[in-house]
């Protein structure tokens, strides 16, 4: 049986990691694949390296600070954090907020008027219910480099590839950067999209991951 994890970001309850994790199985040819939270996955971190010990390992965003000390197989890290002040982040997220609910930007279809209306209420479920596990981890993701992150992983023989988006909100990793990891064999791809993509969009996004990634190989 093949298996996969999904860790979720910053905020993102279960709701809409359902979504993601239902499209892994069915774009991604997994037989099942286990559901974290960032907070639950935070709050776990014995439980999770169990679950992602020699598993293909999916993070969105502040999901990848979870991983520090596991051992995945694989790691396809979308929107993996890099430094920024807490301050930046603040208000990065609400101009990500009122894009996401511009028609014509971040609503381009009913579908995606659907799918930001489910990433609303998830949200809000999981500030409400796990205030703590999120807000008190802000510093945690500020100060938290998914580059050198993935040449660290890559050291010790796991495989990474980075996702970015090309008008994510939050990251953009300088080129230079961008190619210190690819030197140290880390794969790289940027992608159309926004920062949350991933999970508004699953099956389009994990499509152009695909077709990005497989010209590094």
């Amino acid at each position: 049986m093949t298996r996969a994890v999904y860790i979720g970001g910053f905020g993102n309850g279960r709701l809409a990691g359902e979504r993601v994790a239902n499209t892994l199985v069915s774009e991604r040819g997994y037989d099942d694949v286990d559901l974290f939270t960032f907070a639950g996955g935070m709050d776990n971190p014995d439980k999770l390296a169990k679950a992602v010990r020699g598993a293909d390992v999916y993070t969105h965003s502040g999901g990848m600070v979870t991983l520090a000390d596991t051992r995945p197989a694989y790691i396809e890290a979308y929107g993996a954090p890099l430094p920024t002040p807490i301050h930046t982040l603040v208000g990065r997220t609400a101009v990500k907020t009122v894009l996401m609910h511009t028609p014509g930007r971040g609503i381009r279809s009913f579908e995606d008027a659907l799918a930001v209306g489910l990433y609303d209420t998830s949200c809000i479920g999981e500030y409400i219910s796990h205030p703590r596990g999120n807000f008190g981890r802000l510093g945690e993701i500020s100060g938290f480099n998914g580059i050198t992150s993935a040449i660290d992983a890559v050291k010790f023989g796991i495989t990474v590839s980075l996702v970015y988006n090309d008008g994510d909100e939050y990251f953009s990793p300088p080129y230079d950067e961008s190619m210190v990891a690819i030197n140290n064999g880390v794969r790289f791809a940027h992608i159309p999209g926004a920062h949350d993509d991933l999970v508004i969009r699953p099956a389009q996004t994990l499509e152009r991951a695909s077709a990005a990634l497989a010209l590094q190989q």
